[in-house]
């Protein structure tokens, strides 16, 4: 029995950082041309959706949380600096009489 359980590595995510946009056009291109002659000869075309249509789609779990949901409540935080004032003067005084 271990006392800590080791993590899986994370996978490998071969996302360029750098892309060339005169590239991406040229790719755009000829893939537009080759289903348009696909479509002359008859043959159905392969269907590749673009992915620039679904980016942002799926990371909502990326997304921050709602701000209102951070905050500490008002009645929570007079409550924690009451019990640290009386704290505070135990510590000084020695005792809990005010």
């Amino acid at each position: 029995m271990a006392l800590f359980s080791t993590r899986d590595p994370r996978r490998f995510r071969g996302v360029h950082i750098y892309t060339s946009e005169r590239k991406e056009k040229l790719d755009k291109l000829v893939a537009e041309a080759k289903r348009e002659e696909q479509i002359e000869r008859g043959e159905t075309p392969e269907y590749k959706p673009d992915i620039e249509s679904y980016r942002g789609k799926f990371a909502k779990n990326l997304k921050r949380a709602d701000p209102d949901r951070r905050r500490l409540h008002p009645g929570i935080a007079i409550a924690i600096i009451v019990v640290l004032i009386i704290l505070w003067h135990y510590l000084m005084t020695g005792s809990f009489r005010f």
